[in-house]
């Protein structure tokens, strides 16, 4: 083993499909946001049995324009777990919001509903769970705590893609819901993020503010049937997935089972492993 072999960050699945897909679009001239991200959120859509999906160039973006949609700013608060990425709870500074940390429970390292609730105030606008290590959040239980108050709900999915809570996918139920396909993650396209939703409002307002709130996309406006024409709606991002990463993701996504399988043989392993090891404790797997 050499320096450059010793413990890689993260060594994703890349099959020959990935491959011929991305020289694909290298060839066919259209390497931006295109037919292909068009597809990829045909197909994310069609796996959730959710009636959108956004494509964006990363879960931060994805968050962002999430809460961003919403409309959190100053003088909001959001409540988010103690125990995540930065990106989480950098984007609530950076919109001028208020970040409120929860405690995560002990055993399962997910946050914690009782302690979610007792954080709740007039200025809550939204709570932002972590799906944590690819097990599920308990949503029912922060679902209960919101009750009928007016706080939406954006699960940070970064690692749960084809995780399940309570028989039904994560991202497939009604809340907004972010993931991520940075290479450490159930599938990658190199980089980039998908946000999910039930809301077609939301969904069409994270649609614009991806992309310089221009109310036309490339693909719209260069396909054969389209026109350069467009108006700037509102202020946005440039936050759009390039067609060269969801040439990616198309194969991954079909592959994402496969892909989960080996990730739990993996996981089982090292829990058997390290069992009689004292010294190490390793996450609890959540009751429900």
């Amino acid at each position: 083993m050499t320096d450059t072999d010793f413990l890689p960050f993260c060594r994703p699945t890349i099959g020959e499909e990935e491959i011929a897909s991305v020289v694909d679009s290298l060839r066919s001239g259209w390497i931006t946001s295109g037919p292909k991200v068009l597809a990829f959120e045909a197909a994310f859509r069609e796996r959730l049995g959710v009636p959108q999906a956004v494509a964006v160039n990363s879960a931060t973006a994805g968050l962002h324009v999430a809460l961003a949609a919403l409309s959190v700013g100053p003088g909001d608060e959001v409540i988010t777990t103690s125990l995540t990425w930065p990106s989480t709870v950098n984007l609530i500074e950076l919109l001028g919001a208020r970040p409120v940390f929860a405690d995560v429970l002990p055993g399962t390292l997910m946050i914690d509903p009782e302690d979610v609730q007792r954080r709740i105030t007039e200025r809550t606008r939204a709570i932002v769970p972590v799906h944590y290590a690819g097990a599920p959040a308990d949503l029912e239980a922060l679902e209960a705590a919101i009750d009928e108050r007016p706080i939406a709900l954006i699960e940070d999915a970064a690692h749960a893609l084809g995780t399940t809570y309570k028989g039904r996918e994560i991202g497939a139920g009604p809340h907004t819901t972010v993931f991520s396909f940075h290479p450490i993650k159930n599938i990658t396209t190199g980089e980039g993020g998908m946000v999910a939703t039930g809301n077609e409002q939301l969904a069409e307002e994270i649609s614009l503010m991806k992309f310089h709130g221009m109310n036309r996309e490339a693909w719209k406006r260069y396909e054969a049937s389209g026109t350069p024409n467009y108006d700037i709606v509102m202020p946005g991002f440039k936050y759009n997935m390039m067609d060269l990463q969801a040439a990616l993701g198309m194969h991954q996504l079909a592959k994402l089972d496969s892909f989960i399988e080996m990730r739990t043989l993996l996981a089982n392993f090292y829990n058997e492993s390290f069992y009689d090891v004292e010294e190490v404790v390793t996450p609890e797997p959540v009751p429900y």
